[in-house]
C-alpha cells in the first residue's frame, strides 16, 4: 500500500515536470540538430520585416498562450532567444499579464457554474479564501514552475478572485522562473555552454525553492480559511444579543 502510494506521487510529480522537461528538451535538441534555427543573429534578421512591432506580437502571441494550452516556459525562453534575457523577461511578464487578464476574463464568464459545483459546500470557504487573498494565491500559482498555474488561476477568478490583486501575484511569483528561463533561452541561443548549464542548475534550484515556499504558503491559506468561517459563526452567535437591548429601547420610546 505504501509502495502503491509512492509510486502514485512520482507519477504525478513526473506529469507536473513534464511541461518543463519537454521545453527545455525541445530547445536542447533542437540547438543540436539545427543549431541555425535557434541562432540569435539568425531570428534577429528573420524579425527584421516586423521592426519594432516584433516586441508586440510576441507579447500578443504569449497573451493568446492560455487557449493554445502550450506552456508558458517555452515562451519564456522563446523570449530570451530573440531579445535577450533582460528585454525577454519583461516582455514575458507583460504577456502573462496579459495571459493572466484572459483567464480571468473566460473564468468569470464561463467557469462560476462548473466551480460551484465542483466545490460543492467548501465554495463559500474557496471564495472568501481567494477574495482576501488574491495576491498569495497569484503568487503560489506562479512561484512553482510545475504547478499548473493556468488551472489555480482559473479557479481562483472563478470563485471571485479579483483581478489586480490575483494578477500582481501572478507576475511576482512569475519573476524567477521567468528570469531563469529567458536567460537559458538566450545562452542556448548564443552557444554558451557553461551559462545554459548554468541556468538550468538555476531552474531546477527555482523549482525546489518554489516547491518549499509553495507548501508553506498553501499551509497558511488553508489556515487561514478555516479560521475565517470560525469567526464568522463566532460573530453571528454574538449579534443576535444586541437585538433585544435595541427593541427595548425602541419600545420604551414608543411607549413614551
Amino acid at each position: 500500500m505504501h509502495g502503491h502510494t509512492k509510486g502514485g506521487k512520482l507519477r504525478f510529480g513526473l506529469k507536473l515536470l513534464a511541461p518543463l522537461c519537454i521545453s527545455v528538451g525541445l530547445l536542447v535538441t533542437l540547438r543540436v540538430v539545427g543549431p541555425q534555427y535557434l541562432d540569435q543573429q539568425h531570428l534577429s534578421g528573420v524579425l527584421r520585416p516586423l521592426g519594432h512591432w516584433a516586441p508586440l506580437v510576441f507579447v500578443l502571441l504569449l497573451g493568446a498562450r492560455p487557449v493554445t494550452l502550450l506552456p508558458g516556459q517555452l515562451f519564456a525562453a522563446v523570449g530570451g532567444i530573440l531579445f535577450g534575457t533582460l528585454m525577454g523577461t519583461v516582455y514575458a511578464l507583460v504577456g502573462s499579464l496579459l495571459a493572466t487578464a484572459l483567464i480571468h476574463l473566460l473564468s468569470r464568464r464561463f467557469g462560476r457554474g462548473p466551480m460551484k459545483r465542483l466545490a460543492g459546500h467548501r465554495h463559500d470557504g474557496i471564495q472568501r479564501a481567494a477574495r482576501r487573498h488574491g495576491f498569495q494565491v497569484g503568487f503560489l500559482a506562479c512561484v512553482n514552475s510545475i504547478i499548473p498555474a493556468d488551472v489555480m488561476l482559473a479557479a481562483a477568478s472563478a470563485t471571485g478572485a479579483r483581478f489586480w490583486p490575483l494578477a500582481l501575484g501572478a507576475v511576482v511569483g512569475s519573476v524567477p522562473g521567468t528570469l531563469l528561463t529567458t536567460s537559458f533561452g538566450s545562452s542556448l541561443s548564443q552557444g554558451k555552454t557553461w551559462t545554459t548549464v548554468a541556468s538550468v542548475g538555476g531552474l531546477l534550484v527555482s523549482l525546489t525553492l518554489g516547491i518549499i515556499l509553495g507548501r508553506r504558503l498553501a499551509r497558511e491559506l488553508t489556515a487561514k480559511g478555516e479560521a475565517e468561517p470560525a469567526a464568522s459563526a463566532r460573530e453571528a452567535a454574538r449579534a443576535p444579543s444586541r437585538r433585544p437591548v435595541l427593541s427595548s429601547e425602541l419600545s420604551r420610546g414608543v411607549g413614551a
